[in-house]
């Protein structure tokens, strides 16, 4: 056979094998939809479009690469070259106490490299200046769309809807619906069985107030099957932080609107997208309580090793999401079960040690040195750790129903006097962080316990004859919407304390009875001070350079926060002239601060 025949019979297979595709594709029926990564995975060795616009999002990848910006000013512009930092780089930050967070784009539109934010310093989220250093805070922060807690300057909201595993993958098979959770019926506590979107719980948040979210595979108790579950809750975990952090991935696997699977229509709504840009969740707690993720005869022999398998899981899917986030401890166990956790986790998988603290037992010392130290023969370094307490409080009223024992009355001025002194004692001991709960307005779940009144501002309710009754003039109850003497005090002293150096507290007096702090703030010194014996104390605060201070009473001069009509009146004040560079003083229960004019 010739050379031009062998040429015709190739090209006629050619024409005929087209032919043949082409009605093949037209019987065939269509194919199914693959999956499309919306954006690279890090560390894949392929930097992708997402990853070029954003190199800092993954220096392992495009670390190297020249970011061409489109013809600007008739010119055309070129990036730097950019050279990832080095692992000590986030080290270095993190055992300063700092965060990493991602450069801003400069003029030309040219990445920036990555910055370590220390304490004292702010960050910026949207448009608004975000104080992450400060440590005031609520559980939640949600009352009146979040209205009370901008006016109270507080920064911190530990919201009180917790993401569960077992809600949002009911059948625990990896089909996540975010959108479409849905809660079990609670009969204890009158609940019946919701649906929960979790994409709308926190649009309303304010973007200067920093995001705590509670997650855990189970509800009130439970256990994985199987290995195989512990790997789809490791997967949900990561894909709940992208969904969140507010970068460019968000964790799908396809393109809108579907997300993890073909037809789950779970793509995040281009107004989630946006709000969590803004305001992105970076601290993430596991489970409430250590006994959250057991659920069988033996948990009192097995809790440890099950929740700390949990911790583990969830520490190590947040960090390979978002390497910055923070990862909290349960927080609400009697301190004596957490050694056997601490001796699990063998030193590893916590950035925050969070314990919660109630009543009138204002002083953390000596829990939080019982927790310091089991954590350190567990292998933990508690200089790397922080210590925070996303929960703690007490109460005005008579709470008429309460588990453990019988509460006494306590009255508005009481309850305020207690909040200062839990604030400022736990500050002196570095407690970072401290979030007042339940809710800033009363009621819990309104069974007439102690969470039903911890609140600063009443709801109109109280719990008479066995039954909790709302209206006007309801037992204690001053009125839906009054505030107490409690939240006056609160914004007081955040107007007093925030911004203070949190890392250079004096304990000038912690005895007999007496107590007296100093917190430097802009370079002044501010003093609070109290006295917790049942007869008044005369003290002498020394080393005050000017010739006169400032005296200011931590609670309204007033018997109910109902009778405060103007905030800026309602403390009694008074200046002293200093004698020798010495202040006398006369005091009683009554936290006074105490400012230098």
């Amino acid at each position: 056979m010739n050379k031009k025949i062998i040429l015709i019979s190739i090209i006629a297979i050619i024409i005929v094998g087209v032919g043949g595709f082409f009605v093949f594709r037209k019987l065939a029926p269509p194919e199914p939809r693959l999956p499309t990564r919306e954006v690279g995975r890090c560390g894949d060795n392929i930097c992708d479009e997402s990853e070029k616009a954003n190199p800092n999002a993954c220096p392992a990848d495009c670390g190297n690469e020249n970011i061409e910006i489109p013809e600007k000013d008739n010119g055309q512009y070129k990036c730097p070259q950019y050279t990832p930092p080095a692992p000590s780089f986030y080290e270095n930050c993190e055992n300063k106490g700092g965060s990493v967070e991602a450069g801003e784009k400069n003029d030309k539109g040219c990445q920036m490299p990555p910055r370590c934010v220390l304490p004292g310093t702010s960050s910026k989220k949207g448009s608004e200046t975000v104080n992450e250093d400060s440590p005031f805070g609520f559980h939640p922060g949600n009352a009146e769309n979040y209205s009370y807690i901008k006016d109270l300057s507080s920064v911190w909201s530990r919201e009180g809807v917790y993401l569960r595993w077992e809600w949002i993958d009911t059948n625990r098979s990896g089909n996540f619906k975010f959108t479409e959770a849905t809660a079990p019926a609670n009969k204890e506590l009158s609940i019946s069985s919701s649906k929960i979107n979790y994409d709308e719980q926190w649009l309303n948040i304010p973007e200067n107030i920093n995001i705590v979210v509670n997650v855990c595979p189970f509800a009130t108790g439970g256990e994985f099957s199987n290995s195989k579950e512990i790997l789809i809750y490791k997967d949900f975990v990561k894909k709940m932080v992208e969904r969140y952090d507010g970068d460019e991935n968000h964790g799908c696997a396809f393109q809108s609107p579907d997300c993890y699977n073909a037809g789950d229509n779970q793509y995040p709504h281009i107004k989630v997208i946006d709000t969590f840009k803004k305001n992105p969740i970076k601290y993430w707690q596991v489970c409430n309580q250590l006994s959250e993720t057991c659920s069988g005869k033996d948990c009192k022999e097995t809790y440890a090793e099950k929740y700390a398998e949990v911790q583990e899981t969830t520490y190590n899917a947040v960090k390979e999401a978002d390497r910055v986030a923070s990862v909290l401890i349960a927080g609400d166990s009697q301190k004596e079960l957490y050694p056997e956790v601490f001796k699990k986790l063998d030193g590893k998988y916590i950035d925050i040690v969070d314990f919660h603290r109630f009543g009138n037992s204002y002083n953390p010392k000596e829990d939080f040195d019982y927790l310091k130290s089991n954590l350190r023969s567990a292998g933990f370094n508690t200089s790397k750790l922080k210590f925070w307490m996303t929960e703690t409080g007490t109460y005005s009223g008579d709470p008429s129903f309460d588990p453990d024992k019988n509460l006494p009355y306590s009255s508005e001025k009481q309850q305020a006097k207690v909040l200062v002194k839990i604030y400022v004692s736990a500050l002196s001991y570095k407690i970072e962080k401290i979030f007042w709960a339940w809710n800033i307005v009363e009621g819990f779940v309104r069974d007439g316990g102690i969470f039903d009144y911890t609140g600063l501002v009443y709801d109109g309710c109280d719990y008479i004859n066995n039954e909790y009754k709302c209206g006007s003039n309801i037992g204690y109850d001053k009125g839906r919407g009054v505030k107490k003497l409690s939240y006056f005090t609160y914004k007081k002293l955040v107007e007093m304390l925030d911004g203070s150096d949190w890392n250079n507290i004096e304990a000038v007096q912690e005895k007999d009875g007496v107590y007296v702090y100093k917190f430097m703030k802009d370079g002044q010194p501010i003093w609070v001070a109290w006295n917790d014996n049942s007869v008044e104390k005369q003290i002498n605060i020394s080393n005050i350079d000017s010739s006169s201070v400032k005296i200011t009473e931590a609670v309204p001069n007033y018997e109910t926060g109902k009778e405060v009509k103007n905030y800026d009146t309602a403390f009694k004040t008074e200046n002293k002239n200093i004698i020798n560079n010495k202040l006398t003083i006369t005091l009683d229960e009554t936290p006074l601060f105490v400012e230098e004019n």
